[in-house]
């Protein structure tokens, strides 16, 4: 009966849908579908925005979506998820400073886990990086400071001579020579501020990882400072976005294809109506800290209750 009543619900959308534009009428009928038939029809998914610097390509994101969805369909024999040119689900890939910061560290060298040993670690590296950027940094404004009383003095001395109609040779030679040291001076100035600004960067990348794990982590610790620029407060590796304009799964950062995956399948349980499940282990939990591939029983509890199989 219940089964039967949410049909003729669906049914009635479609008779007030003729004043609705066809792409909101199907995001609207999959929606409904989902929150009142789930699991009967394979969620339609496709590529939306794709942001190559990701080092991505198209064919490996979709392979990677396929082996996230088969970790919720093996263990059920259900098709749950199918591709389509024109899928509901869009999959984006939205570049900002999260995977700018994992690639960073990848270049560096520098492994970020999701434990305690990982978090006091990348502490440690910060912290070194923080005191030899505040040397060099205080090095550098001390000589930029000379540089431009220097600088203020000469131009003084050549409006001055000028007003007199001109300066004696010995000192015409002097304010030349002073004129090619500033020059010069200037140049490595640059390649200082230069090196700063790299500095910087690479403390900046730090700050991401330590900052999300100091909230996983739960840790009684303030937000870490990032050096010269703002970034943003919140980290998520993806989100699940089911709204009035339609379904998407935004993913923001991974350094590795397993992690792809499992944040994958994580958005996809959640596209599904999955809830977070408390076991570290499971697709469902709410960090991606596990290796695990596989869906466990918290899992499947989850998926089984949710699809009624």
């Amino acid at each position: 009966m219940k089964r039967a009543l949410t049909i003729i619900l669906i049914v009635a959308a479609i008779g007030t849908g003729v004043f609705l534009f066809r792409g909101e009428l199907g995001n609207l009928l999959a929606r409904l579908e989902g929150q009142f038939l789930p699991c009967a029809q394979p969620i339609t998914y496709s590529i939306g925005s794709f942001d190559s610097r990701f080092g991505i390509s198209k064919a490996n994101l979709l392979t990677a979506v396929s082996d996230a969805e088969a970790i919720w369909e093996k263990p059920t024999g259900e098709n749950l998820f199918a591709y389509a040119a024109d899928g509901i689900l869009k999959i984006n890939l939205v570049y900002d400073y999260r995977q700018e910061a994992t690639q960073k560290l990848k270049a560096l060298g520098i492994v970020v886990g999701d434990d305690r040993a990982s978090y006091n670690a990348l502490k440690a590296k910060y912290d070194a990086m923080q005191s030899d950027y505040a040397q060099q940094k205080f090095a550098y404004d001390t000589r930029l400071a000379a540089f431009q009383g220097r600088e203020s003095a000469y131009e003084a001395a050549i409006i001055s001579w000028n007003k007199k109609g001109g300066a004696p040779r010995a000192t015409y030679d002097e304010l030349n020579a002073e004129k090619t040291s500033l020059v010069a001076e200037a140049a490595a100035l640059s390649v200082l501020q230069a090196n700063l600004n790299a500095e910087a960067a690479n403390i900046n990348a730090i700050v991401v990882p330590l900052n999300r794990l100091a909230v996983e982590l739960n840790l009684s610790v303030g937000q870490y400072n990032t050096v010269g620029q703002s970034q943003g407060a919140e980290f998520e590796e993806g989100v699940y976005i089911s709204d009035a304009s339609g379904q998407a799964i935004n993913i923001y950062q991974f350094d590795t294809n397993a992690r792809l995956v499992r944040v994958l399948a994580h958005e996809l349980g959640h596209a599904l109506g999955l809830p977070h499940v408390t076991d570290p282990k499971a697709i469902m939990y709410r960090l991606n800290e596990s290796l695990n591939e596989k869906p466990t029983s918290a899992d499947l509890t989850a998926l089984k209750a949710r699809c009624g199989l």
